[in-house]
């Protein structure tokens, strides 16, 4: 039988090497440099040309991978850019989420925010405070750490700065919906400071605070004293030791910290209509007196004159006076600490003391752990209503109002810096009384029913 030669395979010219393009079975030509202007022939498995030393094989150049892909491990599509000199990864579900990220990089980079930032929010807010709380009254520094340390910083943990969005502080007011809009304010107020002061350093692009309501219920409108529960406090006040202060705040006005602050050597009582001047105050920093001359704002400062009720009251004090100011601790000839103003004013409310809880047979009550059972006991104030400092001071400016004196008068007493503050809180109290009221309603409805 005749042998019959095999058939060449075929050969991928495109995709196989040069030394395999004419590769047969059993047969080998002759190879040819690739380099065109060469065209030696070349020994088979050589490596290089003898003829222009050129290598024989071209090593196919590595696929690059395109600037923006599938990432299909993160299910995003992903693009590598170059902002400011450094290379990002930028993430999103859409190719226009992508683009967006990189116009706000490039934005953010504008506008000198540092690229990437790790620094930790709760960082940043510890070193905004120990910076802010220099120059601020023990009171309002009190405001500022209670915000952070209550509310703000436990609900971010340890979130970086750069990470909280808008959503986020709506969602820190969210979950505080029993505060008070003026509780909730103070919070909003100290974070977008934060927000701020993180922008201007470069820290973050646009602070997450702008735009958002602080939101939450109104504070319930305080209702002034009565006549007969002013001269039932006034009573019941005689010879205690809050007399001074109470009557202080009823019939000057004086906040607690002015009346605190309040020196003999303001109070003149020998002038032909006796009065006296603010000028300093008496505020507390944990806890401890702190008396200064600095007061809430220059319409603080004023002149007050008083009434003969309280010059009486201030006349027969100052005979046996041994401390400078009107309203003193009983143990020292300083100004009062916070704990004695406390016990002092308890006096007026009454207050709740714990105490052992006992049986019918009067036996101290012990629980299952062999801990005594404690209980609370009420002890009564000297009056039966509720009543504050700042309720006094209420009453006092509702009563101006009352007397039909000139509202620039109530705001200079008052000690407010703006007229609209005086008029938005007792406004009602000067415009809307029945004497006011009463003859525009008799002419409006002077007719019959029938219209005559």
């Amino acid at each position: 039988m005749p042998i019959v030669p095999l058939r060449p395979r075929f050969v991928n010219m495109k995709k196989s090497r040069p030394e395999a393009a004419v590769k047969t079975l059993g047969v080998m030509a002759a190879m040819k440099c690739i380099n065109k202007k060469c065209s030696a022939e070349l020994a088979d498995g050589a490596a290089y040309c003898h003829a222009c030393g050129r290598k024989t094989t071209s090593t196919p150049k590595k696929k690059s991978r395109p600037d923006m892909y599938w990432d299909g491990s993160r299910k995003r599509w992903r693009k590598r850019v170059t902002v400011g000199g450094r290379r990002h990864a930028v993430f999103g579900k859409t190719l226009e989420e992508v683009r967006g990220k990189i116009k706000e990089l490039e934005r953010q980079h504008a506008a000198g925010v540092t690229q990437d930032d790790q620094t930790p929010f709760a960082e940043f807010c510890m070193e905004w405070y120990k910076v802010k709380k220099a120059g601020l009254k023990p009171k309002s520094a009190e405001v500022y750490n209670n915000a952070l340390s209550v509310h703000i910083l436990p609900f971010f943990g340890n979130a970086k700065l750069a990470d909280i969005k808008p959503l986020h502080v709506q969602k820190l007011l969210a979950q505080k919906p029993e505060l008070s809009k003026s509780s909730r304010s103070k919070i909003l107020n100290t974070l977008s400071q934060i927000m701020k002061s993180a922008q201007s350093n470069g820290l973050i692009s646009k602070t997450p605070c702008d735009g958002i309501e602080a939101g939450g219920r109104d504070a319930q409108a305080k209702v002034p004293l009565t006549g007969a529960q002013q001269m039932e406090l006034v009573r019941a006040v005689k010879g205690a030791r809050c007399e001074i202060f109470t009557l202080l705040c009823l019939f000057a006005g004086l906040r607690k910290e002015e009346a605190l602050g309040l020196a003999w050597d303001n109070v003149h009582l020998d002038a032909e209509a006796p009065y006296l001047d603010v000028r300093h105050t008496v505020t507390f920093d944990k806890g401890r007196p702190v008396h200064s001359p600095q007061l809430k704002s220059k319409a603080a400062y004023r002149s007050i004159p008083i009434p003969r009720i309280l010059s009486m009251a201030l006349e027969a004090k100052m005979d046996g006076a041994e401390s400078p100011l009107v309203v003193a601790p009983v143990r020292s000839d300083g100004a009062m600490s916070e704990s004695a103003f406390s016990r002092m004013w308890e006096a007026v409310t009454g207050h709740s003391s714990p105490v052992a809880a006992r049986d019918p047979a009067g036996r101290v009550v012990k629980g299952a752990d062999g801990k005594t059972v404690k209980g609370k006991k009420r002890y009564p104030g000297l009056v039966g209503f509720h009543v504050t400092p700042h309720l006094l001071r209420h009453t006092y400016i509702t009563e101006l109002c009352a007397s039909g004196l000139d509202i620039k008068k109530i705001q200079y007493l008052a000690g407010h810096e703006d007229v609209s503050m005086t008029l938005r809180v007792y406004a009602h109290v000067t415009q809307n009384t029945p004497k006011e009221l009463s003859p525009q309603i008799i002419e409006t409805f002077s007719g019959t029913i029938s219209g005559t």
